[in-house]
């Protein structure tokens, strides 16, 4: 009995600290991110199926795209990708309810993909087998990029695409985006980045010494409503939820390169962070109100700075982005004078190295399926996976795919996803 309180007391406190798509703007994400929401729903961030009354996943799933479908039907895509282009999708820590700040859980699998026929069918576009999110504490836009191709051969028009993440604690989401598939192979606009800079002029080095200012973002659109939304359940459910303070700031230090590598790597690299014919994702909100403020379930999201990567290097918080006249790559860093040089460098490696992780394009004709139902008491794999096994896994899972694989870097070892594997 005293075992069975224990796994209902960390299922209860497993219903916060959870990650939702930033970009493109969501179907069903807060008017601050998408700005043709009305309403916030606030267990968007949420797992698939949680939670009844006693804290545990024991509900069945609200639905494909976390029960914002029939959305798609009332907006309007607000983002453009062509067959084969580059493209990149962003997560937040975005806290939809005050009671449950967001949070990266440091990892789990992702998988990302496309719909042509509102959800009936998926297929896959691209495969991350660990460290997704990133396995950092700084669940924001800029830390938490992830770069794919779109499917050769797609079809035109508006399309669903969908993100799926299963974490280590088995539990499930999902999220949807309405987005416009365009005419043409990927190149005849500006892709979000090309997947090769060796066409790109080499520029040496530079120290960013006093960071860039962030780009302009949009102003308020004057058709939102100037007063706060009341937050609303997408299920109608009001789950347990265990008060918590808001999320730190990342302390979690990624892998670099070493010194000795030749400074020449730390030549021009292209930023993923613009689409074509796409609005702007950047959000509305006073650069006065500090970061503690956002676990306010009604306040718009922190503005996030376009075109710029966040790592955490040594300890020390790094910004790299794009010079837009001479393409060359440059960090700047929070770190003293004496090893702001040093720092940097790695930053602009780590960086470097991030921007070549370039999955193949799937094919739309020969793309492996898509599972969107997971973990759920009603979910079609691994059903009950965390009421089954209420420890968390010491793996990470992967997909058995043939095409669009991202291989994340994961400190943790990587097993086959089977709907059987959480017993039954």
């Amino acid at each position: 009995m005293y075992s069975k309180v224990l796994s209902l007391l960390a299922l209860a406190g497993a219903a916060q600290s959870h990650m939702s798509i930033f970009y493109p703007p969501p179907l069903g994400g807060a008017p601050s991110i998408n700005k043709e929401s009305t309403s916030l729903d606030s267990e968007f961030n949420f797992p698939l199926g949680c939670c009844g009354s006693d804290g545990g996943p024991t509900v069945a799933s609200p639905g494909i795209c976390r029960g914002h479908l029939d959305k798609f039907d009332t907006e309007e895509a607000q983002v453009t990708w062509e067959a084969g282009q580059d493209a990149y999708f962003q997560l937040t820590d975005y806290s939809y309810d005050p009671n449950a700040p967001g949070g990266t859980h440091s990892g789990g699998s992702c998988q990302v993909g496309f719909s042509v026929d509102k959800g009936v069918t998926w297929k896959v576009a691209a495969s991350y087998h660990g460290a997704c999110p990133h396995e950092t504490t700084d669940g924001s836009p800029e830390a938490q990029t992830f770069d794919f191709k779109v499917p050769t051969g797609i079809p035109e028009g508006d399309v669903l695409f969908g993100w799926t993440w299963l974490n280590r604690e088995h539990e499930s989401f999902m999220n949807c985006a309405k987005v416009k598939i365009g005419a043409g192979s990927g190149n005849s606009t500006t892709p979000s980045q090309p997947s090769s800079t060796s066409t790109q002029p080499e520029q040496p080095y530079q120290s960013e010494t006093t960071p860039e200012q962030p780009t302009q973002t949009q102003e308020p659109d004057d058709s939102e409503p100037t007063s706060t939304p009341a937050p609303t359940s997408a299920t109608g459910r009001h789950p347990h939820r265990t008060k918590t303070a808001a999320s730190t700031e990342p302390t979690s230090t990624p892998d670099d390169t070493s010194d000795s590598e030749d400074d020449s790597e730390d030549s021009d690299d292209s930023d993923s962070d613009s689409d074509s014919d796409s609005s702007d994702s950047d959000s509305d909100d006073s650069d006065s109100d500090s970061d503690s403020d956002w676990s306010w379930s009604g306040r718009p999201h922190r503005k996030v700075k376009t075109n710029t990567r966040r790592y955490t290097v040594d300890g020390t918080s790094c910004e790299c982005r794009r010079d837009e006249l001479t393409l060359a790559a440059r960090c700047s860093c929070d770190a003293s004078a004496a090893k702001r040089g040093e720092i940097e460098r790695k930053a602009l490696r780590l960086h470097r190295r991030t921007m070549v992780k370039r999955t193949d394009a799937c094919d739309w004709a020969t793309a492996p399926a898509m599972e969107v139902s997971y973990y759920t008491e009603d979910a079609n794999c691994a059903p009950n996976a965390k009421l089954n096994m209420p420890e968390s896994d010491d793996f990470e899972l992967k997909w058995d795919v043939s095409c669009g694989v991202v291989e994340g870097g994961s400190e943790y070892s990587l097993k086959l996803m089977e709907c059987n594997m959480y017993g039954a």
